[in-house]
């Protein structure tokens, strides 16, 4: 049933149509009614001569319900969403734990009401709003509170250079189309404590524990991980140790996910091991596990991978208290339905898709990798068993990974068996820790779970140093991401099953890979560009050249722009060797030159006009091929062609609005070719 309900809800998400909703519906009311009539009239049509026929009507039914649900679910089809009715001021409610970064406090909410000339409507529609705090540190905002802010909003913006992560699709996958950056005199709070009381609750009580460790855990970072870790909550986790968990392949261990809720499963079924007697017993066991389960997944705030791992883990664990030959895949594959019903666009979601693959590939590879090996050594056979899980899980998701992540880390099996027993005893002190009283008990404990933390962080820092430990800059495409796990899936069993008529289409498909991976990086060498980067606040040029690239920004290289909007481009095409030069340097090699102000890309010259250049006098006049006018210089483009002679100008996003617009007004009358990069993306020039 999970096949046409996937089927339909990709449909919909990649075909939505409004006008196609209704159509949807009335099809799917059609397809039921022959359902049911064929079901009351299966005995005396003798409709088990063609069995098939009831069963299409029921995948006709779910597909097309899962058409309609996603299109239904998006919400931007809606009359009554916010951006579709006219209004000064919106009344929100703060529906997500409002997180803080320097003076700015980002939230999510969702619309209730808007009003425009005092005139109130129903509105609905999520959006996603930033508000830039003043000094004072009075501002408080949290969950359920419902507040009037100005209808000022913007659509969220999409990725402007090439390879940039897309924060605009993200948004969109959680139905948010919208964004608005507010001033705290425009945020008033008319409401407290209007939203979900167990979300509240849950809310308040991580917050409270956040706090507990950050008392009790001097080491900042330490207490930052440990609430990470145990709370899922990682707002002031450094950037250094997120880096490391994921080049290491250990990232699951900073996402309360499966692992967590896995850990909590598996202890509290070792302590009630002795209650899988009786079926009557066995139930009452599955309940208090499920009870806990819950319980956990309130404490970490109920998060998104938290709550879907307590779904799953609850049909897997209530099915086998009930019927011990449950299928763990039926198990899997139901809880997986239900949770498309309540939110279609879990489907399209990384953490969604990267969670039952791994739990998938975890029942079927994880209990055969191991029984490939006999370990009689007990310890060694734990070591071998947690090897195994490993090994399953990777293999799982190794082509979603790669796609989304563009990386893979080659030390994943050493990275995972020297943290295990760590993390383990960190979470179980850690619980522990939670819920102890006593001051002088949770001074020592903290101590002692600092150091803990620490050197299970220090392993990894030097994991991560070690030689080729990831495998960096993979970037593939949809199908291949799909031909890399069918070739998995029949390798995997021409393996296990020991059929040779399964390695005859995994040969053909690694083939088909083999064409396209020559093929683009064969593109790749032949590439000769420049990209001129589309950056707020600062300028980034690169060169590309067989396999290699040459980047001049004002950025470091550990700037967080650096690696999120400016490396991404040149990984992306297939960059094996990055050289990086600051904007001021001097530099000439046999393929390019650099100046401050000036470059040169083989035959292709540009000057960089900024603001030390409106007062400077050219003896000649130069030729060049392209100017970029950077860092909102007091000039004007008739000033710049009395000095120069090119036929392009470049504008860059560091510039002011007022003057990039009258910088193209000028162009145009001289009928120069005028490229603008703020709000319009990257500019790319193949030479």
């Amino acid at each position: 049933m999970i096949i046409p309900l996937i089927t339909g809800i990709f449909l919909g998400y990649t075909c939505m149509q409004d006008a196609t909703r209704d159509a949807a519906i009335v099809l799917a009311l059609v397809s039921l009614l022959a359902f049911s009539f064929l079901i009351v009239s299966y005995k005396r049509l003798s409709l088990y001569r063609c069995r098939w026929l009831v069963g299409s009507l029921l995948h006709v039914f779910i597909f097309l319900g899962g058409y309609w649900l996603t299109v239904s679910f998006s919400e931007k089809f809606d009359d009554t969403h916010y951006s579709r009715q006219k209004a000064e001021a919106l009344l929100v409610v703060v529906k997500s734990e409002p997180r803080s970064s320097g003076h700015i406090l980002r939230f999510e909410s969702e619309a209730r009401e808007s009003y425009d000339l005092g005139e109130k409507s129903p509105s609905t529609g999520k959006i996603m709003i930033s508000v830039q705090a003043d000094s004072t540190g009075n501002f408080d905002l949290r969950y359920g509170d419902v507040i009037l802010v100005p209808a000022s909003y913007n659509p969220v913006e999409p990725p402007y250079n090439p390879g940039e992560f897309d924060y605009c699709s993200y948004l969109a996958k959680r139905q948010i189309y919208y964004q608005a950056f507010l001033k705290q005199d425009q945020v008033f709070t008319i409401k407290r404590n209007e939203g979900n009381v167990l979300i509240a609750f849950a809310l308040c009580l991580r917050k409270q524990l956040v706090n507990k460790f950050n008392e009790y855990l001097r080491d900042k970072d330490a207490a930052a991980f440990a609430s990470t870790l145990i709370l899922g909550y990682r707002a002031e986790l450094s950037r250094e140790l997120v880096e490391a968990y994921s080049k290491t392949g250990t990232m699951h261990v900073l996402s309360v996910s499966g692992m967590h809720v896995g850990i909590v499963f598996m202890v509290l079924s070792a302590l009630l091991k002795f209650m899988d007697r009786t079926s009557r017993t066995r139930l009452i066991r599955a309940i208090l596990i499920i009870l806990a389960i819950w319980f956990y997944a309130m404490i970490s705030g109920f998060s998104a991978p938290a709550s879907r791992a307590a779904v799953m883990l609850s049909f897997i664990v209530l099915g086998k208290a009930l019927n011990r030959h449950q299928n763990t895949y039926n198990l899997i594959a139901i809880s997986a339905f239900f949770l498309l019903l309540y939110n279609p666009f879990y489907l399209v979601d990384a953490g969604f898709q990267l969670s039952y693959l791994a739990v998938t590939g975890l029942a079927y590879f994880h209990p055969r990798i191991y029984r490939a090996l006999y370990v009689r050594n007990r310890l060694l056979d734990h070591i071998w068993s947690y090897s195994a899980l490993s090994v399953a899980a990777q293999l799982a998701t190794f082509p979603v990974s790669i796609y989304y992540f563009h990386q893979f880390p080659l030390y994943f099996l050493l990275s995972n068996l020297f943290i295990v027993v760590p993390v383990a005893v960190i979470m179980y002190a850690g619980i522990i820790f939670m819920f102890l009283p006593g001051s002088i008990l949770l001074f020592y404990l903290g101590i002692a779970l600092s150091w803990l933390i620490s050197f299970t962080n220090n392993i990894l820092y030097v994991l991560e140093n070690l030689p080729l430990s990831s495998w960096d800059g993979i970037w593939i495409s949809t199908l291949e991401c799909i031909l890399i796990g069918l070739a998995l899936i029949f390798m995997s069993l021409q393996i296990l099953k020991k059929s040779d008529k399964l390695i005859f289409p995994a040969i053909f498909l690694i083939v088909i890979l083999c064409i396209s991976f020559n093929v683009r990086w064969l593109a790749n060498s032949k590439l000769n560009q420049i990209i001129f980067y589309a950056l707020r606040k600062n300028t980034a040029i690169a060169y590309i050249s067989d396999h290699r690239s040459v980047i001049i920004s004002d950025l470091d290289k550990s700037d967080n722009a650096m690696g999120f909007s400016v490396m991404p481009a040149v990984k992306s095409r297939g960059s094996e060797c990055e050289r990086f030069h600051h904007s001021g340097d001097t530099f000439e090699d046999d393929s390019y030159a650099i100046a401050p102000n000036f470059y040169q890309f083989a035959d292709y010259r540009i000057l960089r006009w900024n603001k030390n250049l409106d007062k400077l006098c050219f003896s000649t006049i130069l030729k060049i091929d392209a100017v970029l006018i950077s860092g909102s210089p007091n000039t004007t483009v008739e000033n710049i062609r009395a000095s120069l002679r090119f036929n392009r100008l470049i504008i860059e996003a560091n510039n002011p609005d007022y003057k990039v617009k009258k910088w193209v007004s000028e162009a145009k009358l001289l009928n120069l070719r005028c490229d603008v990069l703020k709000r319009r993306g990257a500019l790319v020039i193949d030479l």
